[in-house]
């Protein structure tokens, strides 16, 4: 009975299996953009001094076009050879105060020697693009600091 048992479960417990990854096993489409692209698609990068944190780096940009469908943001930061360092995700939250309900912010604080490699990825899933990331390079877009 037991054998009965286990050899009706494997299959149900592969079909689990695979549901819950499923969504991890996901691929999205990742690409650069330009501050010109990013322009178009209307988002904007800031940066200002931040004390003892060196500088605040965020992110704007309305939830619109393939943007209605923001999923989340990361940074990315790579080493002085281009490999991978750390990604982080990035909780949406304004940055300045009075900011409209409808504007979406992500932000982060490193040293200025430091931003030449970083990056924001920026995911849609299910936009009219499909599942996709993009990612911007902090360095194209802000020059001094």
């Amino acid at each position: 009975m037991n054998r009965f048992l286990f050899s009706s479960l494997t299959p149900a417990l592969g079909l689990f299996l695979f549901a819950i990854t499923h969504q991890a096993l996901a691929m999205i489409s990742i690409g650069h953009f330009s501050p010109e692209q990013a322009k178009e698609a209307g988002i904007t990068m800031h940066a200002r001094k931040n004390g003892d944190a060196g500088v605040l780096v965020w992110l704007e940009f309305k939830k619109d076009g393939f943007l209605e469908k923001f999923t989340y943001a990361e940074l990315q930061m790579d080493d002085a050879e281009g490999k991978p360092l750390l990604s982080a995700m990035l909780k949406p939250k304004p940055v300045v105060q009075g900011q409209s309900d409808d504007i979406v912010s992500v932000s982060f604080s490193a040293q200025p020697e430091q931003l030449k490699h970083c990056y924001f990825l920026v995911v849609n899933y299910g936009s009219p693009l499909g599942d996709v990331g993009h990612l911007l390079k902090v360095s194209d877009f802000i020059k001094d600091l």
